[in-house]
């Protein structure tokens, strides 16, 4: 089964009035439990692509046509196409960061540098998944450590700045992951770590993909990532 299924993808921009397609005709497809990668040069589209995918276009931007369809395991039978929903309408929100999770390119400027990195991760499951926040931190310290925190419990009271840049992009990835979605879009997700980081990280999210059965969306301007999944 396909989680899901991009056909002639249409995205356009309008800037001072100015209408231009900055994604022309894109088709893909992600089977459950399986990576695909999108590759291109920088500039190319590939970040609008997971834009549009999650509903988070700028509001110059919008899909001008073509069909984003998502099928969710839990609702076998049925698809969603994303691309005509409503921007800010209350089925994307329970899509994007629930069903959908995301890894941003740069782990430092998506997070927020006032919050603990435990009050972040509890706002994404709260949203999705109300329960008392006794048993939400627990299920997040958890998280932590299966994604590599040594000392999950101290790490949840930690600041962003507080942390390495691998250990940033794991925080990212703990809180892509506490809902369990069926699709993970990691969008550069090893862009500003050093060699020996990236290979853990990316080692870490195939361990992560085989105990979750995740499908995996990951985009890249490197063919040795593409190479290391």
């Amino acid at each position: 089964m396909d989680i899901l299924r991009i056909s002639d993808l249409r995205i356009g921009f309008t800037i001072h009035g100015l209408a231009r397609d900055v994604v022309k005709g894109v088709s893909l497809r992600v089977p459950a439990g399986k990576t695909v990668a999108l590759v291109g040069e920088s500039g190319s589209g590939k970040s609008v692509i997971s834009q549009a995918i999650m509903g988070l276009l700028p509001r110059a931007g919008a899909v001008t046509g073509g069909e984003i369809l998502f099928r969710d395991p839990e609702k076998p039978g049925s698809s969603i196409d994303i691309a005509g929903l409503p921007a800010e309408g209350k089925e994307i929100r329970a899509l994007r960061g629930g069903r959908i999770g995301m890894i941003f390119q740069e782990p430092m400027s998506s997070l927020s540098p006032v919050h603990t990195i435990g009050n972040q991760i509890e706002e994404a499951l709260l949203l999705h998944r109300p329960m008392p926040k006794g048993e939400a931190r627990g299920l997040i310290e958890t998280m932590l450590g299966r994604v590599g925190f040594k000392d999950p419990a101290r790490a949840f009271g930690l600041y962003p700045f507080e942390l390495s840049g691998g250990l940033r992009q794991r925080a990212m990835l703990a809180m892509a992951l506490i809902c369990k979605p069926a699709l993970l879009i990691a969008d550069e997700p090893t862009t500003a770590l050093d060699v020996t980081i990236q290979a853990q990280v990316l080692d870490l999210m195939r361990d992560l993909q085989a105990e979750m059965g995740m499908a995996i969306l990951l985009i890249t301007h490197d063919l040795g990532v593409v190479a290391n999944m």
